[in-house]
């Protein structure tokens, strides 16, 4: 039986980045930069005017500092998306609108709402600095300048940033594929009518969600029955088309667990086999190549618990996110916590941001079986291996997983992302 952290060490050396692509930017959501980005120019490509209302020369309102103020004559109007053909002249003054170009000759605008206007002269009442409420050229991103770097997660800001660039298309590692293969006799699809001592195959559904919201795109490759050349075949064919193969299920070392031999049979190389954890201890992972294979517990929680710390890992820098990290954070008990033992535990847990702190406390029942729990729950207490108990209060370190249970109620009714100083 492997250490847990040795079994994480294992997986992330595995895991590599996959292939590079370049897709539309419009497509580009949820992907991973696999180039840094250099700006082909400034921008703003000018200096602009953050807002509606007049620009001048500077120096003309110096006189407004001890007096009752400047006229200016108003010589003209540029709206945004127009420039003005002529330079200002001294004690002269522009109608000027938001995001337009400063005319030559200004060096300052005055907000609308900050001066008066009788007929065609600017009256403004206080003295301004050389470029004060002016954006200049290039303060958002020089040109030349890397401005998104290779390794980063492409969200809406990304985009769009890239767009003020005129990219139409950016270089991005491939998103992981996933096949799912169920192994048991006993499972049935849902849709199907149960025959006896069959149940629902819940896990292809929870392993479909979970790799989706991990970034992957999931391949559902049917049920296996417990023999294990029709096992081997099964999981050499879907790695025909998948980067990362799953299975549920005959992972342990009863007589009819058959997936260890199976992906043996199917030219996997061995990484472990058991971890010294609870819930998931049977995890099996090898590689097949550069691919990943990972047998699961069929016993749904912890199939999603193991999913958790050893999937995602592998998806995320498989998709080029080579730095993710699980997000540990410390906390404290909210009630006390009886659970204690000789092996690294993870307790699905209810963890809120509470008087300048995070609160945990345990989901409801706590068995491998038992998924219903992980509805309730946003995080999983660790407790290592002769820990515990804990009384109320006392400090504990537990795993958050927004993008996981971010639909969780409890996740919207705390500010989540405000402590980012206490994560550790």
């Amino acid at each position: 039986m492997i250490d847990y952290h040795e079994a994480i060490r294992k997986v992330r050396e595995a895991a590599k980045p996959l292939d590079s692509r370049e897709i539309a930017l419009d497509c580009a959501l949820g992907y991973v930069l696999s180039r840094d980005l250099v700006s082909k120019f400034a921008q703003p490509p000018f200096d602009r005017s953050p807002f509606d209302g007049y620009a001048f020369y500077a120096g003309d309102t110096k006189p407004a500092g001890v007096g009752e103020g400047v006229e200016l004559e108003i010589v003209g109007t540029i709206p945004a998306g127009e420039t003005s053909v002529t330079a200002l002249q001294r004690g002269q003054a522009v109608r000027i609108f938001t995001g337009a170009m400063v005319p030559a000759g200004a060096d300052a605008v005055a907000a609308q709402e900050n001066v008066s206007v009788r007929k065609n002269k600017l009256n403004v009442l206080r003295e301004y600095r050389p470029g004060e409420n002016i954006v200049k050229a290039g303060e958002d991103i020089k040109a030349g300048r890397m401005f998104l770097r290779r390794g980063c997660l492409l969200g809406p800001s990304e985009l769009g940033v890239a767009a003020s660039q005129g990219f139409t298309s950016l270089p991005v590692y491939r998103k992981p594929v996933v096949a799912i293969l169920s192994s048991g006799s006993e499972l049935a699809e849902v849709g199907n009518k149960l025959g006896p001592g069959q149940i629902y195959n819940s896990n292809r559904h929870t392993l479909e969600a979970l790799v989706r919201l991990a970034g992957g795109t999931p391949v559902y490759q049917g049920r296996l029955p417990d023999e294990l050349d029709r096992l081997a075949t099964g999981i050499t064919r879907a790695f025909a088309s998948a980067d990362i193969v799953l299975t549920t299920g005959g992972v342990s070392v009863g007589d009819h667990d058959l997936i260890p031999a199976a992906a043996a049979m199917a030219g996997t190389k061995l990484l472990f086999h058991r971890v010294a954890m609870k819930p998931g201890t049977p995890l099996l992972a090898a590689l097949y190549g550069e691919k990943l294979f990972f047998g699961l517990s069929g016993n749904p929680a912890a199939c999603l618990v193991a999913f958790l710390q050893f999937v995602l890992p592998a998806l995320k820098i498989m998709s080029g996110l080579v730095n993710w990290q699980h997000q540990w954070v410390e906390a404290v008990t909210g009630k006390p916590l009886e659970k204690c033992g000789n092996q690294n535990r993870f307790l699905s847990a209810r963890t809120v941001w509470r008087e300048g702190r995070f609160v945990a406390e345990l989901a409801l029942k706590q068995k491998p079986g038992v998924l219903s729990t992980l509805c309730t729950a946003n995080s999983l207490i660790f407790l290592p291996a002769g820990g515990g108990p804990f009384s109320a209060g006392q400090t504990i370190r537990v795993q958050l997983f927004p993008e996981i249970f971010g639909n969780n109620p409890l996740f919207q009714t705390c500010n989540y992302f405000q402590p980012l100083a206490r994560i550790i």
